[in-house]
């Protein structure tokens, strides 16, 4: 089977997003990630600032979640019922997802593994890598204060996991969820780039 979208989640400083970007390079093909967030902003008409603060405010409780479920299965039947906002944005964002992945594409982050959890042809992928390894990138690459780095990568990873939990009910980290879960710590960027393109190839 020929892969022909390529949906990545990762650990906050784990080089999910460069392994991303790279990896689109190789194939010839658009990558997207902040992107699918600013087109919900203007398909949504606000800012991008405003819905990182939906992500961030995002709660994975189970009920939260079922709430959430009960509201995207009414409005995909058409219903009219009150939606959260997390639940708007999920579902913005997975409509705009369905429409770049047409054509070929690699997709980081924005739930894009389990928006397209119906397509064969897509390749699901988690990037991981030890907290050291994160430390390191977070203050090297990212410019994150020492003193603060461990406390923004709890923040983070606390973030996209209860994100990724209220609107799709699952565990973000559960390697069911994926083909591949990689470690970029311990395998490199590049040759996470290059696994990642043999198995399209």
């Amino acid at each position: 089977m020929r892969y022909h979208i390529i949906a990545i989640e990762r650990e906050y400083a784990s080089g999910g997003q460069e392994i991303g970007e790279k990896l689109a390079k190789r194939l010839g093909i658009p990558c997207y990630g902040r992107e699918i967030l600013e087109l919900a902003a203007k398909e949504l008409g606000t800012s991008v600032s405003y819905l990182e603060g939906i992500e961030e405010k995002s709660n994975g409780s189970f009920l939260f979640s079922m709430y959430t479920m009960a509201g995207l299965a009414n409005m995909a039947k058409g219903g009219s019922a009150a939606m959260s906002n997390e639940g708007e944005l999920f579902l913005t964002e997975s409509e705009i997802i369905r429409k770049v992945t047409q054509t070929p594409a690699v997709i980081v982050g924005r739930c894009a593994v389990d928006a397209l959890k119906h397509r064969e042809d897509v390749l699901r992928v988690f990037i991981r890598s030890s907290n050291e390894k994160r430390y390191d990138r977070a203050v090297e690459r990212y410019g994150i204060a020492p003193d603060n780095a461990e406390s923004v990568i709890r923040r983070a990873d606390k973030r996209r996991n209860s994100y990724y939990k209220a609107l799709t009910g699952k565990d973000w980290r559960d390697a069911a969820n994926y083909h591949m879960v990689l470690d970029s710590g311990s395998l490199g960027i590049e040759k996470c780039v290059g696994m990642l393109e043999m198995c399209v190839r």
